[in-house]
This record gives structure tokens, C-alpha cells and sequence, in this order.
């Protein structure tokens, strides 16, 4: 059937931080806009990194540094999610 979607809801993991963003985006809109995000990534990264440095007086170590990459990776993902998958709804 055309309007029959079995597909299965997704867990509250891959609803807000995997990659249903990024497959939500037109195809046309998909490159240019990864390139922004990219961008985006990196600025957000180092402002992280800046203020880590700022607050603690020190640049970060390995696991501080790790830790800042993964937290800003699931928050930037969250808000690629909020605004291609839940913001279109």
C-alpha cells in the first residue's frame, strides 16, 4: 500500500541523537548544509575548548578533551534532530 509505514518508532536514543537529521534534509540542501554544520561543529568545539581553557587556566588533557568532543557531538546532534525531524512536524 502508498500511505502503509511499518516502519518501527525509533528508541529515545536514535529519536534525538542519531541521524534522522541528516536523512530528513532534500538532497540538493544536504551538501551545502553539511558543510555549514561542519562549521558550525568546529566553532561550537572550540568555544568549548576556549572556556575550558578560560575557567580551569590550563589546556585540556586527553580525557577532558575526549569528553568535550562526545558531549558537544550528542548535543549537536540533538539540535540537528530538534530542527530537521521535530521542527518539520
Amino acid at each position: 500500500m502508498l500511505g502503509d509505514d511499518t516502519t518501527p518508532e525509533p528508541s529515545f536514543f536514535a529519536r534525538w541523537f542519531g541521524f534522522a537529521g541528516w536523512r530528513a534534509m532534500s538532497v540538493k540542501a544536504r551538501i551545502f548544509t553539511q558543510i555549514i554544520y561542519r562549521i558550525f561543529f568546529l566553532l561550537g568545539l572550540a568555544v568549548i575548548i576556549i572556556a575550558y581553557g578560560m575557567i580551569t587556566d590550563s589546556d585540556p588533557g586527553g580525557l577532558p578533551l575526549i569528553g568535550m568532543i562526545v558531549g558537544w557531538f550528542f548535543i549537536f546532534q540533538a539540535m540537528i534532530n530538534f530542527i530537521f525531524v521535530e521542527g518539520s512536524r
